[in-house]
């Protein structure tokens, strides 16, 4: 799964199964939110952006969120909710 680089939100629903989600690099200075709509047992919604600060994000639980800034051609977390990084 890719996560849309061109709206500001993405919402992922991972109930039936754990996504792997796939980020492009976005625009100097853009926002871009995700939020982790619904998950059952372990499933996870893992974020791995092609340029990240780190290696990747990780949703694990309905309602949980992660809000990134793309800035010299790398993403940076700069908020959220309940998420991981690796």
């Amino acid at each position: 799964t890719a996560v849309n680089v061109t709206s500001a939100i993405t919402e992922i629903n991972a109930t039936s199964a754990t996504h792997a989600c796939a980020m492009a690099d976005g625009s100097d200075g853009q926002i871009k939110m995700i939020i982790n709509t619904s998950t059952s047992g372990t499933n996870n919604v893992v974020i791995t952006p092609a340029n990240f600060s780190n290696t990747s994000i990780t949703l694990n639980a309905p309602g949980e969120s992660v809000m990134c800034v793309f800035k010299n051609s790398k993403w940076y977390v700069i908020g959220g909710n309940g998420y991981a990084i690796a």
